[in-house]
């Protein structure tokens, strides 16, 4: 039996040699480079690339040099999914720093080819992703070691060796390997929190040390002080306390605590604690990733804040700011700062910083979690990343979501609409791929929805799209639909007709059939649709599917009302009706006026009353408020920002009252003036019964006399209230450029005064004011489309009094209207310019090759009693070539096909002709997806089409 068992142990020991034998081989076997001659120990075999050679050097062997371009190896085989570690070292001699660079490429079925990698290099045609860059001017050799990730149908990965041409010096690499690894992805985040971490950390304390520190530090809490003194006389007890382990955004939030408490107190908080070396108490302990956040805060359930949400917790004189993410834990810094200490984000250029060297506070008791998951303003001020931060706004889609953020605060929330999570009916369907042989899929300017061939075609196509995110399951993949109406095809309006009639019938059942097509490939994909003019009401006897989003747009608001009142109750009732059968609902509501964005706009009361109804609404969860994403310097930007920024946290804050406290930080003395001046704009508008839609024109009956008057008195007041401070005298005449504006544009209707009234129009100062606001906001657009080149022109129009049109000539004033060119809505290239040949020496033109309703006219400017024919003045500026068969189009919407076609030999160059409008007679309506426009077709690039006027005729 000992025999026996003996024999069993040897063998026993030998398998487990054999096991022990096998990993050694497995581990050695993912540690083998993938490279060919990395070590360059067989000259440049397996690379290849522009001139290089290989040099000896004592310390590391083989080395390639390169004077300029790159060499590479491609064809590397790797799996989709897995991670990769690049290793080598570099050094360069007499070049200059960052001219040395790696990058990375990766090749597969529908594998984005681009390069990866979180740095980023310069070249001649703009930046480029890098996985390596150095940043050492001729410095010894350098160990660089990072961890990429192959996209998860990659096949192959390609590496380069880079200089950048033109550049002095040489480039060496050597050592160059290229492994499987299960080593966590090198990111921005990690490398700015190894080096913010350097910058403070102390010394690790012996274990025995560190232990009785922290250990000290949690018996010191328990029942929490009754208040709190941060600093005293400009000093201050207190630690900034974080995890040995903390990362970039957790060590931004610190630092900035830090730096502020500094501004505030002057006292220095610049000696961060860590878990490592613990610092005595009392202490602010920032972050859950900590040693001291869950002793101290036992209660605190941080699982349950969500993304964003954080608590402040008091234990003793310690204080725990600490959100279940990092992110949460940087907006309860910066709650903190703002809501208790009273640091104020303004704007991307102000920031309020009280100043008292003494500073005591009641111990805080806070949790927070925000009605809204989904934040986002579209806005030049609102896309602005540290301004967003520390207005706790989370959302990053469309353009902004493109751009690299800091480290310390990249943290978005990509779940919609960002970079490869969207896509457009006609980019999913390519009209120039598939109209030709299926003109019928392409259905009165969307598609033929209920079309199973379509539907295939997009859920494909959308696979594809998915497969090359990083991770679709996080991702609510949007599919939107064009920009304009649709003339539903037969099938859909049969589809329809079931459901209410209403057109988003076929659209919610196309995305659901797609989505289920897709699902079958991608499981766990998710989806979003926009119900978007047309398809904005819901239908009836549907319901949307837990894995799909849906996003109401408010395209057709009235922003001189809340979402659920005034002219926009029936839009209230379609979002309440999403709300009712979704459980996923995101709102894109639209907060500036786009064909004016240097107007006064008298919308910021409703948009914060519309924020407040819609968190009653529970299934909306997410709001988007677009704004003036074209140029910053839009009336009143910033306002909108934080005061949109703030209802979403907390919907149930008084809006008056927040825009009053805006006023008094951003705008100091000033402050009533500016704020009695957005009181009269939102009194104006009331009274006028105006139409403030997302394109409203200068012609607005709000800007009386009387109220151009009494608004420009108020914010006289306001510049002479800060007289002696340039600032803010800067920031008052930023707000008075608006009403500049409009007294400038329409001068020959306020010139002259009334009997006793002392107030003047001051054009020549008024001009000058104006033009160095402008400056000095950095505008770049007056409305969308329109650049300053435009505004200049439209400034320097000298109107006269219009004349009459032939068909109206005898007819009774009350017969007949006239609609100038400030009255009339444009879009991309049409713009307004002196023309005397003009019926008041002004004409709105349009390039002859712009393909869209470029001047637009809607009904709301008709009276409110009658039938009306219209008509458009309209001419070509320059003779169209004998062979052109181009011309312009005068139309009626809906429907989107019916106009007249007028050839272009037809339109004299000097003389207008007065088309009728088809679709007549007309009435007022304040329904802005109706109604009429010019449209050139098919001219020439140096051809204009110009429109005088419209004008209306009563209907007989």
């Amino acid at each position: 039996m000992a025999a026996t068992r003996i024999t069993l142990l040897r063998i026993a020991g030998y398998l487990a040699y054999l096991l022990l034998a096998a990993y050694c081989l497995a581990v050695n076997a993912a540690e083998e480079s993938l490279l060919i001659n990395g070590d360059f120990s067989a000259g440049r075999s397996g690379w290849w690339g522009d001139a290089a050679k290989v040099v000896r050097q004592s310390d590391v062997g083989d080395a390639l040099e390169l004077a300029g371009g790159f060499v590479a190896q491609d064809r590397i085989a790797v799996k989709g999914g897995l991670r990769y570690r690049i290793q080598l070292r570099l050094r360069t001699v007499d070049a200059p720093s960052g001219s040395a660079f790696v990058q990375v490429s990766f090749r597969g079925p529908n594998v984005d080819t681009g390069w990866r990698g979180v740095e980023r290099i310069a070249q001649p045609w703009g930046f480029e992703a890098a996985v390596i860059v150095d940043r050492e001017a001729s410095g010894p050799w350098t160990n660089y070691d990072v961890v990429v990730q192959a996209p998860p149908q990659a096949t192959q990965i390609l590496l380069y060796l880079r200089k950048v041409k033109g550049t002095a010096g040489v480039v060496q690499f050597a050592q160059v390997s290229l492994t499987a690894t299960d080593e966590p992805v090198t990111t921005a985040a990690a490398i700015q929190a190894a080096q913010t971490r350097t910058s403070f950390s102390r010394a690790p304390f012996p274990d025995a040390d560190r232990e009785a520190a922290l250990a000290a530090v949690i018996r010191s809490g328990g029942a929490p002080a009754r208040q709190l003194q941060l600093a005293g006389d400009g000093a201050t007890r207190y630690h900034i306390h974080v995890g040995a382990d903390a990362d970039a955004i957790t060590l931004h939030a610190a630092s900035e605590l830090a730096d502020y408490l500094k501004q505030i107190t002057g006292a220095d908080f610049s000696a961060i604690s860590d878990d490592n070396a613990p610092q005595p108490g009392p202490l602010i302990v920032i972050g859950r990733s900590n040693r001291l956040t869950e002793p101290l805060c036992p209660l605190a359930d941080l699982d349950t804040l969500g993304d964003d949400g954080f608590v402040l917790c008091t234990s003793g004189r310690n204080l725990v700011i600490a959100g279940n993410t990092s992110r949460g834990t940087m907006y309860g810094v910066n709650w903190f700062l703002d809501r208790m200490l009273g640091v104020k984000w303004l704007a991307p250029d102000a920031i309020y910083v009280p100043r008292q060297t003494t500073l005591n506070m009641a111990a805080p008791h806070e949790r927070q979690i925000p009605r809204f998951a989904y934040r986002e303003v579209l806005s030049s001020e609102g896309q602005d990343k540290a301004f967003r931060a520390h207005n706790l706004l989370d959302g990053e889609s469309h353009g902004p979501s493109f751009s690299a953020s800091p480290a310390g605060i990249d943290d978005w929330d990509h779940s919609w609409l960002a970079k490869g999570g969207d896509a457009s009916f006609w980019e999913l369907l390519p009209r120039e791929r598939y109209a030709k042989e299926h003109p019928e899929w392409y259905a009165g300017g969307q598609v033929a929805m209920m079309n199973p061939a379509v539907r295939k075609v997009l859920a494909a196509n959308i696979v594809a799209r998915m497969q090359r995110l990083p991770d679709y399951t996080k991702v609510w993949f949007g599919l939107h639909d064009m920009d304009w109406g649709w003339d539903m095809d037969p099938a859909s309006k049969a589809f329809a007709d079931l459901h209410g009639g209403n057109p988003s019938a076929p659209l919610l059942d196309m995305v659901m059939d797609v989505a289920a097509q897709v699902r079958e490939v991608l499981p766990g994909a998710r989806f979003a649709f926009d119900a978007y003019h047309w398809g904005f009401a819901p239908p009836t006897g549907m319901s949307v599917p837990d894995y799909v989003l849906v996003y109401p747009m408010t395209i057709q608001v009235d922003y001189s009302t809340p979402l659920d009142s005034g002219r926009n109750v029936e839009l209230g009732k379609g979002l309440a009706g999403w709300n009712a059968i979704s459980q996923h609902m995101f709102v894109w509501d639209h907060v500036t006026n786009f064909g004016g964005s240097i107007q006064p706009t008298p919308n910021i009361y409703p948009i914060g009353a519309s924020i407040r109804w819609l968190a009653t609404l529970k299934h909306v969860t997410g709001y988007f408020a677009e704004g003036s994403w074209f140029t910053p310097g839009a009336e009143f930007a910033s306002l909108r920002v934080w005061l949109i920024a703030r209802l979403l946290w907390d919907p149930s804050q008084d809006v008056h009252a927040l825009v009053a406290q805006y006023c008094r930080d951003y705008f100091g003395d000033a402050g009533p003036y500016v704020l009695d001046y957005i009181d009269l704009m939102h009194r104006a508008i009331a009274t006028s019964g105006d139409v403030l839609a997302e394109e409203t024109p200068v012609a607005m009956k709000m800007y009386t006399r009387e109220f151009v008057v009494r608004a420009d008195r108020l914010l006289a007041q306001a510049e002479r209230a800060v007289s002696g401070n340039p600032l803010l005298i800067e920031r008052v005449r930023q707000a008075r450029m608006p009403l500049d504006f409009v007294i400038l544009v329409r001068r020959n209707e306020y010139e002259s005064s009334s009997a006793g009234d002392t107030w003047q129009l001051d054009y020549s100062n008024r001009l000058a004011r104006f033009k160095q606001a402008v400056r000095s906001s950095r505008l770049v657009r007056f409305r969308q489309g329109g650049n300053l080149q435009q505004l200049d022109q439209l400034l320097s129009v000298e109107r006269s009094v219009a004349v009459r049109p032939a068909l109206a000539v005898g007819l009774a004033d009350s017969d007949w209207r006239d609609f100038q060119d400030l009255s009339l809505d444009l879009y991309d290239s049409a713009h307004i310019v002196a023309d005397a040949t003009a019926s008041d020496g002004a004409a709105s033109c349009m390039r002859g090759n712009s393909s869209i309703w470029a001047v637009q006219f809607k009904f709301d400017n008709l009276p409110r009693e009658g039938l009306w024919d219209l008509y458009v003045s309209i001419r070509v500026n320059t003779a169209p070539r004998a062979n052109s068969q181009g011309g312009v189009r005068v139309g009626s919407y809906p429907p989107m096909t019916l106009f007249s076609y007028v050839p272009g030999a037809a339109l004299e160059e000097s003389d207008y002709h007065e088309i009728r409008v088809p679709g007549g007679p007309f009435a007022y309506g304040t329904d802005h997806d109706r109604g009429v426009y010019v449209q050139a077709a098919n001219l020439g690039s140096n051809d204009q089409v110009c429109v005088d006027r419209v004008f209306a005729i009563r209907h007989r």
